[in-house]
């Protein structure tokens, strides 16, 4: 039977490297707790666009080499700045590495593939 410290050691969020494709790559960390709830207190605050999703769920999991968050939420307008196609690239790597959900991640492709070419991203 697990110990408790065996148990918390193997309940560490790990941290993974992905490639973006165009830019490089990052490290990006499954969520703790902490990081989760903050990342549904912006949703439920500014929204779930995809500039606010996707912004949101960088600064939640992008991590630096010691596995520090990279962004605050002081970041957030700041990413929403960038290009959307870049955020969205990001946004999807981190989307991805958190099994945020088959469904939500592919109506999040679907509505940023939609933007990009013009259409309403409904059937």
């Amino acid at each position: 039977m697990l110990t408790k410290e065996q148990l918390l050691a193997l309940a560490q969020p790990p941290i993974e490297t992905v490639n973006v494709e165009g830019l490089g790559e990052i490290r990006v960390k499954v969520m703790d707790g902490f990081a989760r709830d903050a990342l549904q207190k912006t949703l439920q605050e500014q929204g779930t666009s995809d500039s606010v999703y996707f912004s949101a769920v960088i600064v939640a999991t992008v991590v630096d080499d010691k596995g520090e968050p990279m962004f605050t939420t002081a970041d957030l307008d700041t990413l929403r700045g960038m290009s959307a196609d870049t955020v969205r690239r990001i946004g999807l790597a981190c989307t991805k590495v958190n099994a945020l959900g088959a469904t939500q991640t592919q109506e999040a492709e679907k509505n940023s593939d939609a933007i990009q070419n013009g259409s309403s991203g409904t059937a």
